[in-house]
């Protein structure tokens, strides 16, 4: 595993050296998928970076790709997990907070994982059981025991039903008088590697994909957070990229949490 998790650091570093290249020279172009959904000619250059690195290193494998038409979830198959962008609306509006996320899953595990914030020079990453790190540091989550004292962070979903934003703002009223602080950073994946971090203490989103968490989940896993769901999901992904309804937080706090969000 560590000749993967290896290739996987250098992958991201030169997919995210691409995205921070074109946004520095303003070359970005910005089209919607399925009228709602931002996407960037960074977000397709990203993508086939990783896929063609991949594919001369491993034939054989396959992609589940948050940009790709065709998709298969199964994990059945040495399997590249991949948001070439994590955080597309903030990259595209100048924002730091965004990301490449890889995650590698064989045997229906994800068994490494990277994500690399380009901007800030930041690379998250862990394989399985040992350990998770921020370029070369070891990195744990925060030792807390009381929600009061706790950075919380959320995120919205693209499309916006009437019933999904009367529970998403429930949720939020429940919490806001029993935490620190909320925090709105709009990446996925960085959220939950804050957690891992210590830079946040609690993260929870009711509506994200396989390709959002795949890769910070692991992270954050080896990181000694504690991970599950507000509610029970309703998906047949493998548990280790369910997404719908994800909790990840330090482990001191992750009941007191899931009791206001239920």
């Amino acid at each position: 595993m560590e000749q993967i998790l290896q290739e996987m650091l250098r992958i991201a570093r030169l997919a995210g050296a691409k995205v921070k290249e074109l946004r520095d020279k303003g070359a970005l172009t910005e089209d919607l998928k399925d009228g709602v959904e931002l996407v960037t000619n960074a977000d397709l250059m990203s993508n086939d970076i990783i896929k063609h690195e991949v594919a001369k290193l491993f034939p054989a494998h396959v992609f589940l790709s948050e940009e790709d038409a065709v998709r298969s979830y199964t994990l059945d198959k040495p399997t590249w997990i991949i948001d070439p962008i994590d955080g597309t609306v903030n990259f595209a509006n100048g924002h730091f907070m965004a990301a490449v996320s890889i995650a590698y899953a064989e045997n229906y595990e994800v068994r490494a994982a990277v994500v690399y914030n380009p901007f800030l020079d930041e690379m998250f990453y862990a394989s399985e059981d040992s350990g998770a790190f921020l370029n070369g540091r070891p990195i744990r989550v925060k030792d807390v025991s009381a929600l009061k004292s706790c950075l919380v962070a959320t995120g919205f979903p693209y499309v916006k039903l009437k019933e999904d934003v009367r529970a998403l703002f429930g949720r939020m009223e429940r919490l806001l008088p029993n935490i620190g602080d909320f925090r709105r950073l709009g990446s996925a994946a960085l959220d939950i590697c804050w957690v891992a971090c210590g830079r946040l203490q609690c993260y929870y989103e009711g509506h994200l994909n396989a390709w959002d968490v795949a890769a910070a989940r692991l992270i954050a896993k080896e990181a000694g957070a504690s991970i599950g769901y507000f509610k029970e999901p309703t998906d047949e992904l493998p548990d280790t990229i369910r997404s719908e309804n994800l909790i990840v937080s330090s482990p001191g706090v992750y009941e007191e949490l899931k009791s206001l969000l239920v």
